[in-house]
């Protein structure tokens, strides 16, 4: 059964508030994933000791952050009525946090390490004010403008999200150790991300408190909850559990290409450390100018065709689809003709590096087949860089059609903590077989993941529908509401 929601007032949309919402999003997403790039090289440049599993688990204690604070911050806005005080905590522990990782360096080579995976933490629990800005543009729109509210907030995120790495080759003539800021801090290829987010993040207080206005045009008031003519059923568990289910999916195999992203090309490829800052980097940069195209197409028309035409499911089909693709074409087949080349030691004026597939750490090293590095860069560009959107923004437009007309703070902070804890189990795990096991099982766990989400869609399509305001029943059918339960005989 298709069912549309009905407009339950005369209320319109603050678009001013949205946009301003939509730019915390966008600079949000930058700082959530401009590091992964830099990471790993910053940190075997510091703290040459530190192994792969840890760069995993740094990766992983953002999300872990992330995972706590989403549904305590989207509690406290339901709660609180408001979204001020949550946001900008959210955005004073993002700019502190930023700044300690920025002075990693300032502390002894044994505690760097340490103090990098605390400043990702931190800046991963103030990250969890997604939940907050996403439940915000369902909430504070109406429900005809929803779609295009919903597309512009959730596709500003993942614009930033995939926009976030390219920019670190922006950072990359800087080199290391570049220059020093006022005589005192480091300013570098590594460091420039971190001062680069502090000064968004405040920003972003400044705005907040200066010209935001904030209003609910989607919500039922006290006065229509009381009126019987205005029911509102409670959420379908099976749909939303799919929803949630299908974010932690997107979420695993993207999050785990941006992990092992570097190390792959620097095994694979020959790269030295500054030739995967900036080749890969450059990589992204292509996947962020598609996603200006897939981002834009939803923001403005594609999202109200797919509302329109209740096209989520299908589309969101169409994204996982593209990203199981992406990774059969990207696959170390053994029938591929080369195989990675070994280890060598590569030196110059001022530092010595081992490249190439390191044979006395990575066993896989002696059979794994070398993936074309033109399959490769057309893949990313081509093909993952539609993954995210094209699964995601449809997701979060349905999402909030099956919640309904209510406050949806909590409920959308589940959503993004699937989302990060598939960011926490990710880099741990995928970091670990990569070291162990290599590409090969490393791409088989993301195809059998992806598969087995689309099944999902598949299976249960018809019962994923929006929740529909003062439903129509047929004889002898009924629902749950906030009032009792309502009949029809």
């Amino acid at each position: 059964m298709n069912s549309k929601p009905v407009e339950i007032s005369m209320r319109k949309t603050n678009w001013r508030s949205i946009y301003l919402i939509t730019a915390f999003t966008f600079l949000d997403g930058i700082q959530g994933s401009m590091f992964f790039i830099s990471l790993w090289p910053y940190l075997n440049t510091i703290d040459p000791t530190a192994s792969a599993t840890f760069f995993g688990i740094i990766i992983a204690v953002f999300s872990f952050g992330q995972a706590i604070s989403a549904p305590l911050f989207g509690f406290w806005m339901n709660k609180a009525k408001t979204i001020r005080p949550a946001l900008c905590f959210a955005f004073i522990l993002m700019l502190i946090s930023n700044g300690v990782y920025a002075c990693t360096e300032f502390f002894p080579q044994h505690q760097r390490k340490y103090i990098m995976l605390a400043a990702r933490f931190l800046i991963g629990f103030g990250a969890g004010d997604m939940a907050v800005m996403r439940a915000y543009s369902a909430t504070a729109s109406t429900i005809k403008d929803r779609a295009r509210a919903v597309s512009l907030v959730t596709s500003s995120w993942v614009f930033g999200l995939v926009v976030g790495p390219g920019l670190q080759v922006i950072f990359e003539p800087f080199g290391y150790p570049g220059f020093k800021l006022f005589g005192l801090f480091h300013f570098d290829m590594y460091t420039a991300p971190a001062w680069f987010s502090a000064l968004t993040d405040l920003l972003s207080i400044i705005l907040l408190w200066t010209i935001f206005v904030e209003e609910y045009a989607g919500i039922l008031t006290e006065e229509e909850k009381s009126n019987p003519l205005i029911t509102l059923p409670k959420p379908k568990k099976l749909p939303i559990s799919i929803c949630i289910a299908t974010r932690f999916s997107a979420s695993f195999i993207v999050t785990n290409a941006e992990t092992v992203g570097a190390m792959f090309c620097m095994a694979m490829f020959d790269w030295t450390n500054k030739e995967a800052v900036k080749y890969f980097g450059l990589i992204q940069l292509g996947q962020s100018a598609v996603n200006v195209f897939v981002s834009l197409s939803f923001a403005w028309k594609l999202g109200d065709f797919v509302n329109i035409h209740n096209k989520e499911r299908i589309t969101t089909i169409i994204g996982l689809t593209i990203g199981l693709t992406y990774h059969l074409l990207t696959f170390a087949w053994p029938f591929l003709p080369e195989k990675v080349s070994g280890h060598v030691v590569y030196s110059n004026s001022s530092t010595t590096e081992i490249i190439g597939c390191y044979k006395s750490e990575y066993s896989w090293c002696s059979y794994t087949h070398q993936v074309p590095l033109l399959a490769y860069i057309l893949g990313n560009i081509l093909l993952q860089s539609f993954t995210f959107p094209v699964a995601l923004t449809p997701l979060a437009i349905l999402y909030s059609k099956l919640l309904g007309s209510r406050r949806q703070g909590t409920m959308t902070g589940i959503l993004f903590m699937s989302g990060s804890i598939a960011k926490i189990i990710g880099p741990i795990l995928i970091s670990t077989i990569f070291e162990q096991y290599g590409p090969e099982a490393t791409w088989g766990l993301q195809i059998g993941v992806i598969f087995i989400t689309i099944l999902l869609w598949i299976i249960f399509y018809s019962k994923i529908v929006p929740l529909e305001t003062s439903p129509k029943l047929n004889p002898r059918e009924s629902y749950k509401y906030s009032n009792g339960i309502k009949n029809k005989f």
